[in-house]
């Protein structure tokens, strides 16, 4: 099975849906999603997600199911000076301003991500619960095979939430993967369940914000989300 993960396009957050530019993405995604063999579609209930998802979902003719657990978070970065930071836009010098970096042993002890321990505790539920119901039960770190699926899953969702999901999947420190990837407006991540053996599935990156959709019909790379050097 594949998880394609798709961040909304470039978004209009005083209207609560996706700007001019991010039309326009959304249309060239859906072009390039066609030749996907995309089985099933998901979105999160946030307009952004939703008005980004729609182009493909009425190219390819398939019904979307509202996943509210995929919604943006709301976690803010409590003990910043300013404290309307989102959560993964802490910024990566205070990541890594001393030793040892932030790991499973030892971020939920550590401020301000000990303040996300049952939020992300509720991800890591439903996400299992997700894959569960696609043939995947998760043990320890990886995922028993319960019946055979080769679908192709598009996820429209959120840079935040996204980050903080591929963390699970992957099983890295979310901490280190909100400061150290970006996920551009309306790129593609993909999760391939890679199954070496008849029992036993582990999620594997095999392509990390994509947006060659972009590229192809001559369309610019918003920035919206990063913080520096834009």
């Amino acid at each position: 099975m594949k998880i394609l993960l798709i961040r909304h396009a470039e978004p209009d957050y005083p209207n609560d849906t996706i700007t001019e530019a991010g039309h326009l993405e959304a249309q060239a995604l859906a072009n390039h999603l066609q030749s996907m063999d995309i089985n099933r579609i998901y979105s999160s209930p946030i307009n952004r997600a939703v008005h980004t998802m729609q182009y493909t979902a009425d190219l390819l003719n398939i019904e979307p199911v509202i996943e509210p657990w995929t919604r943006e978070l709301s976690w803010k970065a409590s003990g910043e000076r300013d404290e309307s930071v989102a959560a993964w836009d802490i910024p990566g010098e205070k990541v890594r301003a001393g030793l040892p970096y932030p790991d499973h042993s030892n971020w939920p002890g550590q401020t301000p991500y000990k303040h996300f321990t049952d939020p992300y505790d509720t991800i890591k539920r439903d996400s299992d619960d997700f894959l569960r119901r696609h043939g995947y039960s998760r043990e320890g770190g990886r995922y028993r095979i319960d019946a055979s699926n080769e679908e192709t899953l598009a996820v429209f969702c959120h840079m935040g939430f996204g980050l903080t999901w591929l963390s699970h999947l992957l099983e890295l420190p979310f901490p280190l993967v909100w400061s150290g990837f970006w996920l551009p407006p309306s790129s593609v991540t993909t999760i391939l369940l890679e199954e070496r053996s008849p029992h036993w599935a582990v999620p594997r990156c095999t392509g990390l914000g994509q947006v060659s959709h972009l590229h192809k019909v001559g369309l610019r790379v918003s920035t919206s989300g990063l913080k520096a050097n834009v």
